[in-house]
């Protein structure tokens, strides 16, 4: 997965980098910025391509943020 294809699900998910974070038990949103970032971006490990992929599909753990959660 590409920082572009990242950036994309996460953006139609209409979550922010802090509660993609969240979610994924980083505890800082920079975690999710490298990830995503233009230049020189930290590579997506497969395990999390495959969970965002899922996400995208309409999966949703019970902790997902509600949209006044921002």
């Amino acid at each position: 997965m590409t920082n572009h294809e990242f950036r994309a699900i996460r953006q139609r998910l209409g979550i922010t980098q802090a509660q993609l974070a969240r979610v994924l038990g980083y505890e800082l949103p920079l975690t999710v910025s490298t990830m995503e970032r233009e230049t020189n971006p930290k590579p997506i490990p497969e395990l999390l391509a495959r969970l965002m992929r899922a996400y995208d599909e309409g999966y949703r753990p019970p902790d997902w943020p509600r949209k006044d959660d921002q």
